[in-house]
């Protein structure tokens, strides 16, 4: 079930429910009025399993930090001559 954050009018207090997507949350669970709320929009989340594409993808990018790493000290190390 999906999960929905309200703000009631009258105590400002937010709270979260989890119900239907047809369904609709009628009383404040902090102060227990009812007419007072208002659904507050939330960002969806959808995870997915790490593709072995991404796995590569991002081993890839681990390795190339470390040489990149090695060269710039290196490369701090070095004189050079004007």
């Amino acid at each position: 079930m999906p999960r929905y954050v309200y703000r009631c009018t009258k105590c400002e207090g937010e709270f979260q429910v989890r119900h239907g997507m047809k369904e609709t949350q009628e009383f404040c669970e902090l102060c227990n009025s009812t007419g007072t709320l208002q659904r507050i929009p939330q960002l969806t989340s959808i995870s997915k399993p790490e593709s072995e594409s991404a796995k590569r993808v991002k081993e890839a990018i681990k390795e190339n930090k470390k040489i990149f790493n090695e060269l710039y000290n290196e490369a701090r190390t070095q004189t050079y001559d004007d």
